[in-house]
């Protein structure tokens, strides 16, 4: 997958504790830096298997 979308290759964000969230790595996502789900129609065009980084919030120790 390209970052056609010149996307910022890095993002940092604290997730609150019991949160979580779906980052894309496919870079298609309308919603990016969060997934949409257009990875499955990116998956199914290229035959690649990508999908997004799931992320729970958990209290620092």
């Amino acid at each position: 997958m390209m970052n056609e979308k010149n996307h910022p290759d890095r993002h940092r964000e604290d997730v609150p504790v019991g949160k979580t969230v779906a980052f894309c790595r496919c870079w298609h996502s309308g919603k990016f830096p969060y997934c949409d789900g257009t990875h499955r129609k990116v998956n199914a065009e290229t035959g690649d298997r990508l999908g997004p980084v799931i992320v729970t919030g958990v209290a620092a120790e």
